[in-house]
């Protein structure tokens, strides 16, 4: 209703307007020297108008012009400002879809354009990476340092993502050393380190990293025991093949227990540790030496590996070793493991009798390949050839559980 109201008073304005037009047509008269310019007055409002809305016209064309102009070749600085954000949002958006030589070459003139040129320089960096030009990538990186003299984190970081991706990892761990160097409680360099210094298995340095790792939080606890126990095992298995060569037995297990020195109190406490460096001093024929260690262990804190382990190896005096094993029995009545040991100490000590009920009691508590083995060689060992093939059958049947369970031939399905 409103609106009709300012129709009506519109349409009557307008008659109102060329009834005075109509009625009078006004009269002016212009002179200058000898010239003169005569109009009526509409006629004149009518002129000028139409020259307001020509400059009108022509300034936004130029307008138009100009900032066309100014974006193919900037003219002022905001308009190298608009250029350059308007390149790295096309480059960005060329990055994520993957077209790498495009990325790049948007991303370098935006760099060129002086919007934000270490962030386009990293980014040019990357997308050349990708498309396997790595000279380019690292020209873009020096571009980077020299445009951005104090971001050489940034700068740093990236070139060593590029190399591990690259798999330039002697390159990447000089790269990441150089970093870790300046900034030694920097989460991301030390995920980085420790990532390559895993994929070159260097274990020794993996290993030292470690406890910094989890300090600093980079890495859970989990992921902390799950590396460390990775880097022992590879670490105990690199000093058994060095000792290997040897023929004395000192030099043979001179590299087991360098790497035992190496490491801290709570490493050694472990139990899974111990019982890497006992099996690997067995393994090398220092079997007193692991007897000794064991005992000591096991003394302190009880595990299944190690009291396993316990059984295999050769003391100093097997008797001694057999009574140390059955002071576990009181706390442990019902341990298997404990009782396939004192099966082995007593075939050691050439106990029959009480090895096959330490053996017979082990398989009661739980079934193992080991116990039935062990038992069917003692039986054998007896003149007991009945029982014995027995219970190797049954060690195999145990086995084979863990087959796929595939079909086999069966004569009674089949006539010929």
């Amino acid at each position: 209703m409103k609106g009709f109201g300012l129709f009506l008073i519109l349409v009557a304005a307008c008659f109102l307007l060329a009834n005075v037009m109509v009625s009078d047509h006004g009269y002016v008269l212009v002179a200058f020297h000898d010239m003169s310019f005569e109009s009526s007055l509409w006629g004149l409002l009518l002129l000028i108008g139409l020259v307001i809305g020509v400059i009108g016209i022509t300034i936004a064309l130029v307008k138009t012009l100009l900032a066309a102009l100014g974006f193919i070749v900037p003219l002022s600085t905001k308009a190298k400002q608009r250029r350059a954000r308007k390149l790295f949002n096309y480059g960005l958006a060329e990055f994520t879809k993957g077209h790498w030589k495009k990325a790049e070459r948007l991303l370098s003139q935006a760099a060129n354009a002086g919007e934000a040129p270490l962030i386009n320089y990293l980014a040019a960096a990357r997308a050349a990476h990708e498309s396997g030009d790595y000279d380019a990538s690292a020209e873009y990186l020096r571009q980077a340092d020299s445009k951005a003299p104090g971001a050489e984190l940034a700068i740093g970081i990236t070139q060593a993502q590029l190399q591990l991706s690259g798999g330039l990892l002697e390159q990447a761990l000089a790269t990441l050393t150089r970093l870790h160097q300046k900034h030694p409680r920097h989460a991301h360099i030390l995920k980085l380190l420790k990532e390559t210094y895993y994929r070159l298995h260097d274990w020794q340095a993996l290993s030292q990293l470690l406890p910094k790792l989890r300090k600093l939080k980079v890495i859970d606890e989990a992921q902390h025991q799950a590396l460390e126990q990775e880097a022992f095992e590879a670490l105990f298995d690199q000093a058994c093949q060095q000792g290997k060569n040897q023929f004395d037995l000192d030099k043979k297990v001179k590299p087991v227990n360098q790497v035992w020195a190496g490491l801290s109190h709570t490493q050694k406490r472990d139990p899974e540790t111990l019982y890497r460096y006992t099996q690997a001093l067995a393994s090398l024929g220092a079997h007193k030496k692991a007897e000794q260690v064991l005992r000591q262990s096991l003394t302190k804190s009880y595990s299944e590996p190690l009291i396993r382990l316990y059984g295999k190896v050769e003391g100093i005096d097997p008797n001694q070793q057999l009574l140390f094993a059955e002071k576990q029995l009181p706390s442990r009545p019902n341990d298997p493991e404990l009782m396939l040991c004192l099966g082995r100490l007593a075939l050691r000590n050439e106990l029959w009798g009480k090895a096959k009920e330490y053996l017979e009691a082990s398989l009661n508590l739980r079934k193992s390949i080991e116990a039935y083995n062990e038992l069917g060689q003692l039986l054998a060992g007896m003149d007991d050839f009945e029982t014995s093939t027995r219970y190797f059958q049954e060690g195999l049947l145990l086995a084979a559980d863990n087959v796929s369970g595939l079909p086999h031939p069966n004569k009674q399905l089949h006539s010929y």
